[in-house]
C-alpha cells in the first residue's frame, strides 16, 4: 500500500515529540513472518501526531522527512529494535539521483510501488542500491497491472489482496515463488484472508487484521511463552482444586495483581472489594476465575497481533457455550480447546510440537491435532462458522439459530473481556 493511501490510526514518535513540533511524524506498521513474529516494520509519513492518514503533496520530501526523523531524530533502534524497516521511495527520489543516503543497507529495505515507471534510470538506481546491500521490495503488486520489469531487481514482492483474489492469487504466488522471491501478503483484513495466505505459503503478512499503523513504543522483552502455556495448562485441569489454583496464581505476583485488579473493576460490579485470590474464587467460582487467569496469562503474547488474541478468546467462549448447550458436565475442556486452537499461530510452532511439550488431557490433544472426539467436533463447528462454511456448521444436532447465538455471544464476550484485561 503506497504511502499516500489512507491508513487507519494516527501515528507519531510518542511522548518525545510535542504537538506543534516541525518534525515529520513517523507511523510504523509491523510485518509478521510465517511464525507470527514481527520481522520488519514499514515506516509511513505523517504530517502531524493527530493525522489519521498520510497527506502527501511532495513524495520526495515526504520520504526524506521519514528518513531524517527515523534515522536522526528518533533512531532506528528505538523505532524498530534490531529489525529492518521498509521505506517507500517514489520516482522523484530515484530519478533525481538521491540514492546515496545515510542508510544502513542491512537495516533499510527500499520499497517501490507497482505503478512506478520502470525506466532505465529507475532500474539503474535500484540496481545501484541493491549493489550497496539494500533489499528491494515491490508494494501493491498485481499480476494484471504491475510492470514485471521491476521483478528483475526485486527481492521481496508485497501482493495486494484487494487486487489479487481466489485462483488468481494462487497462480500469482506460484509464479513468483518460482523466481525465488520473498512474498508478503498485504492488506490482510480478515481471518479468512490470513488463513488463505498461510495455506498458500506466504513468507510474511501485513494488514489491518494483524495490526494497524501506530505510534512507536519502547521495545519490551517478551515473556517466556512456554512458561505461560504451562500455567494455562495447569489452570485448565478439571481436577485442580481451589488450593492448587490459588497457589498457581499467587506464586506469580504480576498475575495476582492483574487478577485482583480485574475482579475489583466495574466489569464484575461486586458489592465489596476482593483482597485475595481465594476470596476471588469463593465469590466468582472456580471456573470463571480459571478463565480470567487464562486470558490474563495469554496477554504474555502481547507481541502478537491483537486480533489473533480476540479470535482465540472468541473460539474459547464459543466452544465453551457449545459444551454447555449439550449439557456437558464440565465445559472447561471446551474452553481450553478453543483457546489453544490458535497457539500454533500465536507461537509460530506446529501444534503437534506444542501438545508434545504440554501436559494436556488426551481428549484435548486429539481435538487440537485431528478435530477428534466431542471437543474436536465443537472446534470444527466453530472454525466452520468463522469461515462461512455453512454446510459444516453442526454440533450434536443443535439448531442453527442456537449456534449463531453462541457465535454472537462469543464475539461480544471476547471484545468486552479484551478491554477488561488490557
Amino acid at each position: 500500500m503506497s504511502s499516500d493511501k489512507s491508513r487507519e490510526a494516527a501515528s507519531g514518535p510518542g511522548d518525545d515529540t510535542k504537538k506543534g513540533d516541525a518534525l515529520a511524524m513517523v507511523a510504523r506498521q509491523p510485518i509478521y513472518d510465517s511464525g507470527m513474529a514481527v520481522s520488519a516494520y514499514e515506516l509511513l509519513y505523517r504530517e502531524s501526531d493527530s493525522a489519521l492518514k498520510a497527506l502527501i503533496t511532495d513524495s520526495r520530501r515526504a520520504t526524506l522527512r521519514v528518513i531524517a526523523t527515523a534515522a536522526l531524530e528518533i533512531g532506528l533502534d528505538r523505532l524498530a529494535g534490531g529489525l529492518p524497516v521498509h521505506i517507500n521511495f517514489p520516482r522523484e527520489l530515484l530519478a533525481g539521483g538521491d540514492t546515496v543516503l545515510p542508510l544502513i543497507p542491512e537495516r533499510v529495505v527500499i520499497q517501490v510501488f507497482d505503478d512506478l515507471p520502470a525506466t532505465r534510470e529507475v532500474i539503474e538506481a535500484l540496481r545501484a542500491m541493491r549493489a550497496r546491500g539494500h533489499k528491494i521490495a515491490i508494494g501493491d503488486f498485481s499480476s494484471r497491472d504491475s510492470d514485471r520489469t521491476l521483478l528483475t531487481v526485486a527481492d521481496i514482492v508485497k501482493i495486494s489482496l484487494s487486487r489479487e483474489q481466489g485462483a488468481g492469487l494462487a497462480r500469482t504466488v506460484q509464479e513468483l515463488k518460482a523466481h525465488n522471491l520473498k512474498l508478503i501478503a498485504e492488506e490482510v483484513e480478515t481471518i479468512e484472508q490470513f488463513e488463505t495466505c498461510m495455506d498458500l505459503g506466504f513468507d510474511g503478512f501485513q494488514g489491518g487484521f494483524l495490526h494497524h499503523p501506530e505510534t512507536f513504543r519502547a521495545m519490551r522483552v517478551p515473556s517466556s511463552k512456554i512458561g505461560v502455556l504451562r500455567l494455562l495448562t495447569e489452570l485448565s485441569k478439571p481436577e485442580a482444586s481451589i488450593d492448587e489454583v490459588e497457589q498457581l496464581v499467587s506464586q506469580d505476583m504480576s498475575m495476582s495483581y492483574r487478577v485482583l485488579r480485574c475482579i475489583n473493576s466495574s466489569f464484575y460490579n461486586l458489592p465489596r472489594k476482593v483482597d485475595s485470590i481465594r476470596q476471588g474464587i469463593v465469590i466468582l467460582g472456580l471456573d470463571p476465575l480459571r478463565q480470567l487467569c487464562s486470558l490474563i496469562a495469554l496477554q504474555g503474547f502481547d507481541d502478537r497481533p491483537p486480533n489473533l488474541l480476540i479470535v482465540a478468546m472468541a473460539r474459547a467462549r464459543m466452544c465453551e457455550q457449545l459444551g454447555r448447550l449439550i449439557g456437558a458436565p464440565d465445559s472447561g475442556p471446551f474452553f481450553i480447546t478453543g483457546l489453544f486452537s490458535m497457539l500454533n499461530v500465536l507461537t509460530g510452532l506446529p501444534i503437534k510440537q506444542l501438545v508434545d511439550d504440554l501436559p494436556l488431557a488426551p481428549e484435548i490433544v486429539s481435538a487440537l491435532t485431528a478435530e477428534e472426539g466431542q471437543l474436536g467436533a465443537a472446534l470444527h463447528c466453530v472454525r466452520a462458522y468463522e469461515r462461512g462454511r455453512w454446510r459444516e456448521v453442526d454440533f450434536c444436532g443443535l439448531p442453527q439459530n442456537v449456534i449463531r447465538a453462541a457465535y454472537v455471544d462469543a464475539v461480544f464476550w471476547a471484545e468486552e473481556t479484551r478491554k477488561l484485561i488490557k
